[in-house]
């Protein structure tokens, strides 16, 4: 895959109203109850819908960003889908997404470099990773923690499944040395009962963040988009 593109939003760009939805858009927002729950969807679309736009050209409101049956988002204009592929993530008032021609997977994930507890570590990274991560000491025990995390993320949703996959049976490996704006390699190794096989990607930090980018075939390293 050639390489994908990436940028980032947080709410202040986010501008007011409707206006820069599509009609299956705001029916969508329209069913959001919750004040919390619209302000993320808001800020996940105009992320992606401006990755979209600098990706193509035009304008953000051009595309509508829709959910398929399986939870993916897919770009559209009007009744036409449109030939890329398109994944968002986001936290804490921040939000990533990448794009990409189809055909391709892609996944991305976004994470706050927060402590994560021991059960948290338990549930969701296999016994090797945890290992890892404890052998980091205090300083890294966090980074690693959610970047390994951020991978497994990244790699379920290129493969299209989330959390439906085992990903605490995944293995995740990251290099250490970054190639291009800051990303480093990653691979995400999936189980048997998972389809087996690896999907690979790219992870990068900055400050109190870790986000991650995978995708099959093995993507170049993701370039800004602004």
């Amino acid at each position: 895959m050639a390489a994908p593109g990436w940028l980032s939003r947080s709410p202040t760009d986010v501008p007011a109203g409707v206006g820069w939805l599509g009609p299956r858009e705001r029916a969508v927002h329209a069913a959001l109850q919750l004040p919390r729950r619209r302000a993320d969807w808001r800020l996940g679309r105009w992320t992606a819908k401006c990755a979209l736009a600098a990706w193509l050209g035009g304008a953000p409101d051009d595309v509508e960003v829709l959910a398929a049956a399986d939870g993916a988002p897919e770009a559209w204009c009007g009744r036409r889908r449109l030939p890329v592929v398109v994944s968002l993530s986001h936290r804490a008032g921040r939000a990533i997404a990448v794009v990409a021609d189809a055909p391709a997977a892609l996944g991305c994930d976004l994470e706050l470099a927060e402590p994560r507890s021991d059960a948290f570590l338990r549930e969701w990274l296999g016994e090797a990773e945890r290992a890892q991560v404890a052998a980091a000491g205090d300083d890294g025990r966090t980074w690693l923690a959610n970047l390994v995390w951020s991978a497994k993320e990244a790699g379920a949703k290129a493969r299209r499944e989330g959390l439906r996959l085992d990903v605490r049976s995944a293995a995740v490996r990251v290099g250490r040395t970054p190639a291009a704006d800051g990303w480093a390699p990653l691979d995400v190794r999936w189980a048997p009962n998972d389809g087996g096989g690896a999907t690979p990607g790219w992870w990068r930090t900055e400050p109190h963040w870790v986000m991650a980018v995978a995708g099959e075939p093995a993507p170049a390293p993701p370039v800004r988009l602004d």
